[in-house]
């Protein structure tokens, strides 16, 4: 039987150790919480000892809980390729943050050990997936919080990805070939082609389109197409889920993204996740919930 969780891990690895070159990319996911868009008071984060549980090699949830005032962070991620990126990306914050190598379905920590935890990203990604909203629990202090982030079902273009696409990645050999000419940036081929079939107007408005995609959103395909497991959840399903496990109080917030590439007219539809529009494309969306013990 595969080790999907490992499988995960080589793959990420890749897409993080790109997000570490990519300055835009990275400063995106270092700075994206605040107490505002955590429906936090201000300074909630004051003295607070906190977690990064499936932090990537970026380290960017750390650093975003230290930047806003967190007196420690605990960084874990499955292997030690995470040790020496996080190390410089956290370098300002020397002495105020601890890596651990270690699985959610199994975390290195001792009960009631964390006033908040971050974990966005990985639990769609685990085979064992109950286990880490459980250790999440058992992790934190009585009246401590938890941002979790997985990925919602349905809408048309959650179905097109995970129903069509990935099926066909792994079992269709051509497909395969294209899409990974696609996701290494090997398809110059396949642009001289397009570009020596079109007229003059196809050919302008193809290469405007072209701007649009850049490194990130590649790095969003190969996290989409790539990973072993990518589990998703329907959002009434899983608050019941996460009652039943002990959690309290529930809500789910909304996140600004800015980005320059095709997805910038898709932003409004992934922060107003409840319009129609937004349901009929993505479903229930990214799920960003807040959990409290």
């Amino acid at each position: 039987m595969k080790d999907h969780n490992k499988e995960t891990r080589k793959i990420f690895n890749q897409i993080h150790l790109a997000q570490n070159k990519n300055k835009f990319s990275l400063d995106k996911i270092k700075y994206s919480l605040n107490e505002n868009i955590l429906g936090l008071q201000k300074g909630y984060f004051r003295n607070k000892i906190c977690a990064d549980l499936g932090c990537g090699s970026t380290g960017s949830g750390g650093f975003n809980l230290l930047n806003l005032g967190a007196k420690e962070v605990h960084l874990m991620d499955m292997h030690k390729h995470i040790l020496k990126p996080i190390n410089k990306n956290l370098n300002k914050y020397k002495g105020q943050f601890k890596l651990h190598i270690g699985s959610l379905e199994k975390a290195p920590f001792k009960k009631n050990f964390f006033d908040f935890i971050l974990c966005q990203g990985v639990i769609h990604h685990m085979d064992k997936d109950l286990k880490g909203f459980k250790e999440i629990y058992r992790t934190l202090k009585v009246g401590g919080k938890s941002l979790i982030t997985v990925h919602g079902d349905g809408g048309i273009i959650n179905d097109l990805t995970m129903k069509v696409i990935r099926p066909k990645y792994k079992n269709d050999k051509y497909f395969k070939k294209f899409i990974d000419s696609l996701l290494n940036k090997k398809f110059k081929k396949h642009k001289s082609f397009l570009i020596k079939n079109y007229n003059q107007r196809s050919k302008k408005l193809f290469m405007n389109l072209l701007k649009f995609f850049d490194d990130d959103i590649l790095l969003t395909m190969k996290d989409r197409i790539l990973a072993p497991k990518y589990k998703t959840y329907n959002e009434k399903n899983l608050r019941i889920l996460l009652k039943k496990i002990g959690f309290t109080k529930i809500y789910r917030i909304k996140k600004k993204v800015s980005f320059f590439n095709i997805r910038r007219l898709l932003a409004p539809i992934y922060h107003h996740y409840d319009n129609e529009i937004s349901k009929a494309l993505y479903g229930d969306g990214i799920i960003h919930l807040v959990i409290q013990k």
